[in-house]
This record gives structure tokens, sequence and C-alpha cells, in this order.
């Protein structure tokens, strides 16, 4: 008659056919009705109970509450799960030593930890999460090593709070207040900056500046690069500079990522912007998307749309990306309104030969030529090339360009 196993919680395990030995189902060799040398098998499974099968690995096939001792840690592990075989997943309870570890699941402290100095904690390694510490704790509380999460200490006092070592970050989330002395200092930097991440969007905001001794002072006056490194902001974000900077250079972090001046500025006399580009140039409306140097012509269905006949006299411009001075940026991208030249130098797409000096009228769809003699007059030229080309097929060429 085959032996039909029950679990702890009432669920079938396996069923063993007279005369046959299970050790699949379990860590143990189960032997079914009249299976030949059972007491070996049974007094096998008696010594593994004994010693908890110990080993340098779980042992195969184990159960969920099984316990295994890790001869290589000398720990004492509980298995979490049917078939967990890998050492790292399974619980450890205990140390066979002081200087062994104990870790746990969730611990729950909920009342007062008092101890003259409580030192046992170098070594809780926190394996899961200590999500619930709500206790007042006195005496020398240190070397915590893991994650406090969702927790809530009621007080701590204590005159030193470090990270493991110079090379070990930490992390402090929330809003936190610093009271220091009312003649010293609350937080000092011994090595290393106050820093902020690349993405972050926020700053060192103060209501007073004071020079390295203490003593406030006020930011109006002259500065520059030799004497001032910052934007300088009072509370609320209002101004405190009032006075006047010289620096030699304003620039951005990166190219593509531009910047706003805001207000009316006025150059002085005697001064001037200057610019790498040399075109002037303004946003219109597409009525599809164009690539630099296309010349363009006011109709279609929007504002612009590429030349379409030979000689046109409605010429309007040609599509630029290198402008110098863009305006009506606020009207869109450039794939919807993009920049059209309507003064300066500017590449613009070209059929067949032309030659420095050369006149340029349209060619139709987007392009421009040279003109030959009789057909340029003051409406149907684009502009004047600056360049040769000696190719008879399609290209651009560097033009001075107007818009009449």
């Amino acid at each position: 008659m085959a032996y039909t196993i029950i679990r702890s919680d009432g669920s079938t395990l396996t069923t063993i056919q007279d005369g046959t030995i299970n050790t699949t189902s379990t860590s143990l060799g189960l032997p079914g009705r009249s299976y030949a040398g059972y007491g070996q098998t049974i007094d096998t499974n008696f010594v593994r109970i004994l010693e908890n099968f110990a080993s340098a690995s779980p042992p195969a096939n184990p159960l969920r509450g099984q316990l295994w001792f890790n001869t290589t840690r000398g720990t004492l592990n509980v298995c979490p799960a049917d078939n967990t075989v890998t050492a790292n997943s399974w619980l450890e309870l205990a140390a066979t030593g002081e200087s062994g570890t104990t870790t746990f699941g969730n611990v729950a402290v909920t009342g007062n930890l008092v101890a003259n100095n409580i030192q046992a904690l170098t070594d809780l390694q926190v394996g899961n999460t200590i999500t619930t510490l709500n206790a007042n704790v006195t005496g020398d509380l240190y070397a915590l090593r893991g994650t406090i999460q969702t927790a809530t200490l009621a007080n701590v006092v204590t005159q030193q709070i470090t990270s493991g070592n110079n090379t070990t970050s930490g992390t402090l989330t929330g809003i936190w207040t610093v009271y220091g002395q009312t003649n010293g200092n609350a937080v000092v930097v011994n090595s290393g900056n106050l820093a902020f991440s690349a993405n972050s969007v926020n700053g060192i905001k103060c209501d007073n500046y004071m020079y390295a001794n203490g003593v406030t002072f006020n930011p109006a006056g002259t500065y520059t690069n030799s004497n001032v490194s910052a934007f300088l902001t009072g509370a609320n974000g209002v101004s405190r500079f009032t006075g006047n900077i010289a620096p030699t250079r304003v620039t951005t972090t990166r190219l593509d990522g531009g910047g706003v001046i805001a207000g009316i500025w006025t150059l002085a006399a005697g001064a001037r912007l200057q610019a790498t580009y040399a075109d002037l140039a303004e946003r219109f409306e597409a009525d599809d998307l164009y690539d630099a140097g296309t010349v363009v012509e006011l109709g279609g269905e929007k504002e612009i749309t590429a030349v379409r006949d030979e000689l046109s006299e409605s010429v309007f411009g040609v599509v630029s990306n290198t402008a110098a001075y863009l305006m009506n940026t606020g009207a869109g991208e450039d794939n919807t309104h993009p920049p059209v030249a309507i003064s300066g130098r500017v590449q613009v797409k070209v059929n067949g030969k032309v030659k420095k000096g050369d006149r340029l009228v349209s060619a139709g769809k987007g392009y421009a030529r040279a003109a030959k003699p009789g057909e340029a007059n003051a409406f149907n030229t684009i502009g004047r090339s600056l360049a040769n080309k000696t190719t008879n097929g399609s290209g651009t060429v560097e033009a001075i360009v107007v818009i009449k």
C-alpha cells in the first residue's frame, strides 16, 4: 500500500509506492513500504537532521522552514521557500561566535532602548530593512550599517555621524535645520565642496551675506571677474545685487541649451554685439519640412513654401541654420517655422555651375542658379554668390542674400 506524505499545512507533499524510495521531494530519503535497506536510510536521515545538513552549500530539494548549517560562515540558516538552493537567499539566523553575523527580516522596536554603551550594533547587517524604529536611544549608538527606511527616531543626541569613511557616501532627505553657536558656525566643511547634482534645480539660499569671519556685507557695487563668482539673490528670490558687473564673457553650460535675457537692454556708445555667423533670420510658418539652403517664396498653405518656378519674382529668402540673430523665435520650431535669412551670408542650394559674383535667381523646386545675361532684375534676384561652384549637378554655394 502506497504511503501518502502530508505536510504541516495539510497539503500533500508526495506519494511513495511500495518497495521504492523518494529522494527528490526533500533533502532526505523517504522509503516506501517494504523498501529493502530502509534502516540505513532512516539512520542517515537522523544524522543529517541532527547536524542540520552541515555543509558549505544548501542541501538539495529543501522545504520551506528547513534548517541548514553553513560551514563556511558558521551560521544557521532557514529556507524561505521550497527548493531555494541559492545560499544568499536563505535567512541567516545566528552566529557561532561573537565575531559572526546575525541578521533578521523586519525588526520592530516599540519600547525604549536604553544602555550605557550600545556597541553590539556594529555587526548588525540589515539584510532586509528596519521599518519601524520608534524609540528613545541613549548611550553610544554607532556603526549601524544598512538601511533604516520609513523609520522614526524620537531623539538622538550624538557628537558625530559618519558614513564609514571618506569614500562612503550617505544621503539626507527632507528638510533639516542646523543650529550652531550664536557666535560660531553651524556647518563646517573640512574638505570637498557643497555640491549639487547636474540635474538639480536647487541652489544655496541665504538672507544675509557674510565674510568668512561672520561679518555681514552688502553685495551692491561694481563687480568684475576677480571679485564675483556667482549670481546673488536674497529671500524669496528678490535680488540683493544692485551694482554693476563687467565680465569678459558670459556663457551657458552647453551650446544647445542657450539662455534668456530679460528686460530692456541698451548698448552703450562704442559697444557692439558680435556673432560667429553672418545672416539675419526670422521664423516663418512653412507648409513642409525644409532643410537649410532651400529657396522659399511667400505662398502655399502656410506663410512660405519652396520656390516653384524658374526666374520667380515671388522669391522671398533662403532657409538658414546659422543665423547670427534670429527674430520671432517664439513662433515655433525649425520643422514648422524654419528660420529664413532675410539678409547676410548663407548657404544656398543651387543647380549647375556658379562663379563668384554671379547673381542668383530661382531654378524652381527650392533651388537657385546663376542668372544668364539679361535674366536678373530687382525682383527675381536672390543674392550674389561669394564662391565658385565648378560642377554641373546640385550643391550649395555661400552667397549674400537680401529680401526684396
